[in-house]
């Protein structure tokens, strides 16, 4: 009678043989016949021990995708959008984890594109506010708020989001210490005309990036909206707001709506934002698809980072 090999009396439920296998291929990196030859079996026996692994969960394999750019659908999204460029990551978890994504997607674009000596416009908002957290280092650029403040959380106030930019990259700091919403245009304009808000507010003029959030009215999704009263919010949506970004309330067709809200407010205008070098929207998630699809057709966004989530959505819309 023959003498029988190790090969033949291998014991593919051996779970110690398989776990062996799976380490010596997944952590040691050594090939499938490395691992026959020292085991004394086939090649295609080791090949079979691996399946069996995953099959019994003794493997499980992660992607960890989640922030990574997908080359593909932002090429797409520019194109169909009319954008100059867009970068679109996949994204996972929970409403916090997409944004720290994306946020960090748009630190990275920045840190990419931006040049010493530029003007670097910043609105507020929680992705917006990932952003600032995620820049490592930045070109030596100016930086200039764009709205005045919403709420009480220090940690939300544009004032610290450019503060910590300015930071970043050893350039100058421009910030409004004034309220965003106001009680009626008067007041506003008042308030433009101090020294300290006229001369931060005139540096608006000469923007070379500006980079906003995205709010959505419909459906709710926004901060800005959440701090109106009741009584407000359903006049706006009267008016047929659907997207904010910065004090300019958009309709569905793009076109600004509310402008009586507007000149309440001590932020960016939308004749000048028209006039920015570039308008990089920051957003994501399909809930906000009409409100970004409204502020594409208002014509003034340049780029845009977002996830696939609110990519597909916006081209299934279309």
């Amino acid at each position: 009678m023959a003498e029988r090999t190790a090969d033949d009396t291998a014991d593919l439920t051996d779970r110690s043989l398989l776990v062996a296998v799976a380490r010596r291929f997944y952590l040691e990196d050594r090939s499938k016949v490395e691992i026959a030859n020292e085991l004394g079996i086939s090649r295609f026996k080791v090949a079979r021990m691996l399946e069996l692994a995953r099959e019994r969960k003794i493997i499980t394999i992660e992607l960890h995708d989640d922030g990574s750019e997908i080359p593909e659908l932002s090429t797409r999204l520019a194109a169909e959008l009319g954008l100059r460029r867009a970068v679109v990551v996949e994204s996972h978890g929970s409403p916090e984890a997409v944004r720290r994504q994306i946020g960090q997607a748009a630190a990275e674009h920045l840190q990419r594109t931006l040049r010493d000596g530029d003007s670097l416009g910043i609105s507020w908002g929680r992705t917006i506010n990932v952003m600032t957290e995620s820049l490592t280092s930045l070109p030596r650029v100016s930086v200039t708020q764009l709205t005045g403040t919403v709420g009480s959380d220090l940690s939300q106030s544009p004032v610290e989001m450019v503060r910590k930019i300015a930071l970043s990259s050893g350039g100058s700091a421009h910030a409004v210490f004034t309220p965003m919403v106001l009680a009626d245009a008067r007041t506003a304009e008042s308030l433009r005309t101090q020294p300290d808000v006229a001369e931060v507010l005139s540096r608006l003029k000469h923007l070379d990036t500006a980079v906003l959030a995205l709010g959505s009215w419909a459906p709710p999704e926004s901060q800005l909206r959440d701090t109106l009263p009741a009584k407000q919010r359903r006049e706006l949506e009267q008016q047929g707001v659907v997207a904010e970004v910065g004090a300019t309330l958009l309709d569905d067709a793009g076109t600004e709506v509310a402008e009586d809200f507007s000149a309440r407010c001590i932020a960016i205008t939308t004749d000048q934002l028209r006039r920015v070098g570039r308008v990089v929207l920051v957003a994501g998630g399909k809930r906000k698809a009409r409100a970004a699809l409204a502020v594409s057709k208002a014509g003034f966004v340049a780029e845009m980072i977002t996830d696939r989530a609110l990519a597909e959505s916006l081209l299934d819309g279309r």
